[in-house]
């Protein structure tokens, strides 16, 4: 995707100096590394799947794809190898295929100058989405726009037609405050009932050039971490070969270890193609819940390992969480 040779070497450098500035936490805590809490399944209510919360267990949501990045939704719990800090768990408690579990969704589009003259096109994608993925019954999303400022035009709902509106209000103009943004949307989300698993994302719309925020990039990160959500970063980058903008080292170090991605969405066409490929991937999501080996509720960070049996598939999701402690502050 990116440039090759001495264009790879600044990708590296680039992001290396971001995260060692951006990230001044505990090494534990290495680019907010996502909590996960626990869940177990539990009867269906007015034939919806609910699933209660539990501390002493982890939920971990993930696609899988081939090697031409084809989405592959057919495999069972035993395709797969987990290890939770190091260890084999002690027991699996759930595990779905192409899971239909409620979605919760942070739409957050920049409104800042430089995207004037895309922003009628990311309105449009952006209303596609949510009245094609959002289901009235189920999901809930909520619409913020931001510049200098935050401005939630359309609080969760799950009604398709409200946020369509809402994204239509949407004006652009001023500076960009992206991490502010982030921190914001992050903590709507983990403000949310925890008796339920749901799916958690954030689909940002940005060049990742953040120019007057207060929080920093490590505390959007803290903030994905304690959220449990996974970001999607729609790029509006225009890269060239042996160019990488340090936005896009940005939002890279937002998706990386979340268990989202970068798409590039600079062009009415990759917009829409972008949108696509986060609809399909949530419609292609896995969750396997289960109880680790020796688990400790003391706020420490805990690496997650997912392996497939099978070569030549590739895993995205989390890469760890931090455990909750017994008696949080």
């Amino acid at each position: 995707m990116h440039s090759t040779g001495s264009g790879s070497l600044r990708v590296s450098a680039l992001i290396m100096l971001l995260l060692a500035a951006a990230v001044p936490v505990a090494a534990q805590q290495f680019a907010g590394a996502p909590a996960i809490t626990a869940r177990l399944a539990t009867p269906a209510t007015q034939g919806l799947l609910t699933v209660s919360a539990r501390v002493d267990e982890v939920n971990l949501l993930f696609t899988v794809t081939d090697r031409k990045g084809h989405f592959v939704t057919d495999l069972a719990e035993s395709d797969f190898q987990v290890l939770d800090d190091h260890k084999p768990p002690d027991s699996i408690r759930l595990f779905q295929q192409q899971s239909d579990l409620p979605l919760r969704v942070g739409l957050l589009i920049d409104l800042s100058t430089s995207i004037t003259d895309r922003f009628d096109f990311e309105k449009k994608a952006a209303a596609t989405f949510l009245k094609k993925t959002v289901r009235a019954q189920t999901d809930q999303a909520f619409v913020l726009g931001f510049n200098q400022k935050l401005h939630l035009v359309q609080d969760a709902t799950g009604n398709p037609k409200e946020l369509t509106s809402a994204v239509q209000k949407l004006k652009a103009g001023g500076s960009t405050s992206l991490y502010d943004a982030i921190v914001y949307a992050c903590r709507k989300l983990q403000s949310g009932p925890h008796d339920q698993l749901v799916r958690k994302v954030l689909i940002v719309i940005t060049d990742g050039a953040d120019t007057t925020s207060r929080s920093s990039l490590g505390d959007a990160e803290q903030a994905a971490a304690k959220a449990e959500t996974a970001i999607f970063a729609l790029s509006t980058n225009e890269l060239h070969d042996g160019e990488y903008p340090k936005g896009e080292a940005v939002l890279d170090l937002l998706t990386r270890y979340a268990g989202g991605q970068i798409l590039r969405a600079r062009e009415a066409h990759q917009l829409a193609k972008a949108f696509a490929q986060v609809e399909n991937a949530l419609r292609s999501q896995y969750v396997i819940a289960y109880k680790p080996a020796d688990f400790r509720p003391d706020g420490n960070f805990r690496p997650i390992e997912l392996k497939p049996v099978r070569e030549k598939l590739h895993i995205q999701c989390r890469r760890g969480y931090f455990a909750p402690r017994e008696n949080p502050d």
